[in-house]
């Protein structure tokens, strides 16, 4: 396990706890005594987003995003990892699996301020970096669709873009359900004096993310019926010219059919100008053909 501490303000110390065994748990909420239940919660990897408030002690489960480019994901887990915040007036807990850049940067940042901050504060800025960590990716998953799609409206898409809009499409998806559950946590804290504006920066941001998302899926929704309905187009296009080539020559196949039995008893065949007729009979068909299919204005 790895532990810091360290003070916000006077009297009021942030701990931030990466990878800690069942042991410094029960240790850490000994100490802060912190409800057992909330506790086992915390050390839950699959677990969703959520808010409680428990023995005067507030506390959220936070998912941010930490996926890998050009894979596959399945589920919310591959996507995200987890961040569980405790805090009171007096104290807050951060715990992760892994380590969280921008829980460094906080840390980082708070060593150097001079000025006081309180853990709603703190927990604020917690909440405004897990969605800022789903921003940087919706950037590449909207430059991937905009090459998806210049390459569907040029007519040269191909199965591998199908494959990328899939990818995009299950990518945002999930991202947009976390989001959605990370409203819970946002909503519930509590401005203290002068926190109004940070407090609701953390509201912004979480309705920019499901603004963005939301709206990517419906692009991405809306390409793949794109390519759907240009598939279907070159499909009817193909079966039209296939019909149009039968219906030419379902007549021509018919007469060469009925000269073609040589049967001992056809004036037809012994005639000296027999063949020129059928042939002239034939040349007389597609273009009665023709005629009829240009007034339907099939061709």
């Amino acid at each position: 396990m790895a532990q810091t501490e360290q003070f916000i303000c006077e009297g009021v110390k942030w701990i931030d706890v990466t990878d800690p065994s069942n042991e410094e748990i029960a240790a850490l909420s000994e100490a802060y005594h912190l409800n057992r239940h909330i506790v086992e919660d915390s050390m839950q990897p699959m677990h969703l987003p959520k808010y409680e408030f428990v023995d005067d002690i507030h506390f959220m489960i936070l998912r941010y995003y930490a996926g890998e480019d050009n894979c596959l994901i399945t589920s919310i887990q591959e996507l995200t990892d987890k961040i569980a915040v405790f805090y009171s007036g007096d104290f807050i807990i951060t715990i992760h699996k892994t380590a969280a850049a921008f829980i460094e940067a906080l840390r980082n940042n708070q060593r150097t301020r001079a000025k006081c901050i309180s853990t709603t504060a703190l927990a604020s800025k917690i909440v405004w970096n897990a969605l800022e960590a789903f921003d940087d990716r919706i950037n590449k998953l909207s430059q991937k669709v905009e090459i998806s799609e210049n390459e569907i409206m040029q007519r040269k898409s191909t199965d591998a873009h199908m494959t990328t809009l899939y990818q995009v499409k299950r990518e945002a998806s999930l991202s947009l359900k976390v989001i959605l559950m990370m409203q819970e946590p946002a909503n519930h804290i509590q401005p203290g004096p002068g926190e109004e504006s940070l407090v609701q920066d953390v509201k912004d941001q979480h309705v920019k993310m499901r603004t963005l998302y939301g709206q990517l899926l419906d692009e991405v929704n809306n390409l793949v019926n794109l390519f759907m309905s240009f598939s279907s187009q070159k499909t009817n296009e193909v079966v039209k010219v296939l019909t149009i080539f039968s219906v030419f020559f379902m007549p021509l196949t018919f007469i060469v059919g009925i000269y073609g039995m040589n049967f001992k008893f056809m004036p037809e065949l012994q005639s000296r100008w027999g063949y020129p007729v059928v042939l002239l009979l034939m040349l007389v068909v597609t273009v009665c053909i023709y005629w009829w299919f240009k007034k339907k204005k099939w061709l």
